[in-house]
């Protein structure tokens, strides 16, 4: 099958919609192509080096091309880059316009916003959000409160958030509406000490010999990876259950277990086991908010420097 060169019109429709393109890699592409380096780039994101570079390596992933031709310390666009670099410089423009549009009356937007956060995204998906929505709008005071995501749903669902960030649930009912935004795909891994000559083992050896350590029951992602286990037919010897996966993924450095982690808390330590062509458990993040709730000034300015344009 002969591949076709994506067009301009291609390139502004994936960029463009959150779904497929994370806004923050695109304006960490653009500041790059514009600054030619690296480290200038992370200088003006007020990020660290390692951070740009991870946010070019997934972008470049999802895309499934190279953006950037490293040149010892310089950095070049490839072709493809070049044809990229209009489309996000419209995304940028499109950004600036949803915030100057979000201004009430000429006034600068003022008052509280209520957040209800899962841990997870509160921590590893909406910091730098949150940095520069307190940034632009100094005047809206940020009333964040973090959850499971089971409970951050339901905190939206009675009216007490304006909005939620959070694993979403194979259903909701019907108090609710969902964007999914971010789609992940979790790994399991193991500490290091289990892995003789630095090489991981096959999953279904360590997967019954070590215990499992899981989120709580009844969670939407202790429920994705109860799916993956059971199609494998995989019962482990024993189940240690914590409520955070940022807890999980200590635990399971120390070597007392084997866990199933997205990438982000895949630290130091931890190796990935061979799972074969059994496939992976996934999960689903995103915006919820209360059917028939008027979204107000707030909300809006806080969902365009998460999404993007085109939010729905």
């Amino acid at each position: 099958m002969v591949m076709t060169e994506p067009d301009g019109a291609e390139f502004r429709r994936l960029a463009m919609n959150p779904l497929h393109l994370d806004t923050q890699q695109l304006l960490t592409f653009l500041a790059v192509a514009e600054t030619g380096s690296f480290s200038a780039a992370a200088t003006h994101l007020h990020v660290s080096q390692p951070a740009v570079s991870k946010r070019l390596a997934q972008l470049e992933e999802r895309l499934g091309f190279r953006l950037f031709d490293r040149l010892g310390q310089r950095v070049v666009l490839t072709y493809r880059g070049e044809r990229l670099l209009p489309a996000v410089r419209e995304v940028q423009s499109s950004l600036d316009d949803v915030a100057t549009a979000a201004e009430v009356s000429g006034e600068a937007l003022s008052g509280r916003l209520t957040l209800s956060l899962s841990h997870y995204a509160g921590l590893h998906l909406l910091p730098e959000v949150l940095e520069r929505f307190s940034e632009h709008y100094p005047e809206v005071l940020l009333d964040l409160s973090f959850h499971d995501s089971e409970r951050a749903i339901e905190q939206v669902a009675l009216g007490e958030s304006a909005l939620a960030y959070a694993t979403l649930p194979p259903r909701l009912d019907d108090r609710v509406r969902t964007r999914v935004l971010w789609e992940e795909t979790m790994q399991p891994v193991v500490a290091e000490r289990h892995c003789p000559g630095g090489r991981p083992p096959a999953l279904d050896r360590i997967g019954k010999r070590l215990p499992l350590i899981l989120p709580a029951e009844a969670t939407s992602t202790r429920m994705a990876i109860d799916r993956w286990l059971d199609d494998r037919r995989l019962l482990p010897p024993a189940i240690i259950e914590i409520n955070q996966l940022d807890s999980i993924a200590v635990l399971a450095a120390t070597g007392v277990g084997w866990a199933v982690l997205p990438t982000t808390l895949q630290r130091e330590g931890l190796l990935r086991l061979e799972c074969g062509d059994g496939g992976l458990p996934t999960r689903r993040l995103g915006r919820i908010e209360a059917v028939g709730r008027a979204r107000n000034p707030l909300a809006e300015a806080f969902m365009a420097m998460v999404e993007g344009p085109g939010k729905d």
